[in-house]
């Protein structure tokens, strides 16, 4: 995914790294970010992100794939951003999630990102960074094993 296609500079945010994203950071912004990542995915790679568990395979792919270029988190942190986006929203819709702010939330004070999904049972999950650490740490970081661990968790 290549930044350009993800970005046109409007909002900045910067937790480690500088942003510019098309829309604000915020809960209410995560679906268009999301929307970004399919259209992106769909041009550049003919890949159809449906929104479905299944489709997280797809955006582990892609982010291998930014990996094996050489890329870092700050050399790919729009793509990233915008994947991590779209992750949280297969989270949401599949596991009964929504977006909040992350000062709302149990991950006020670990995670840097200005959004997290949380699911009913209360737990708070970091989408954007699973999928940097996806790209920082490679396959350890697997993301739909990432939504699997989600999906017990709201089980419970």
């Amino acid at each position: 995914m290549s930044q350009r296609a993800a970005t046109q500079g409007r909002a900045r945010y910067h937790p480690a790294v500088r942003l510019e994203l098309r829309y604000p950071a915020t809960p209410d912004n995560a679906l268009d970010h999301a929307q970004l990542a399919v259209e992106v995915a769909w041009e550049e790679f003919g890949v159809d992100l449906d929104y479905s568990p299944a489709s997280l395979e797809s955006v582990d792919v892609q982010v291998e794939s930014l990996r094996e270029e050489g890329l870092t988190g700050e050399g790919a942190a729009e793509a990233l951003f915008v994947l991590g986006c779209y992750v949280g929203e297969v989270m949401a819709r599949a596991l009964g999630g929504r977006w909040v702010a992350t000062a709302r939330s149990p991950l006020a004070q670990i995670s840097p990102w200005p959004m997290v999904v949380m699911l009913r049972d209360g737990s708070a999950w970091d989408p954007i960074g699973k999928v940097y650490k996806r790209l920082e740490l490679g396959d350890s970081e697997y993301i739909p094993a990432y939504f699997a661990a989600a999906a017990k968790s709201g089980a419970r």
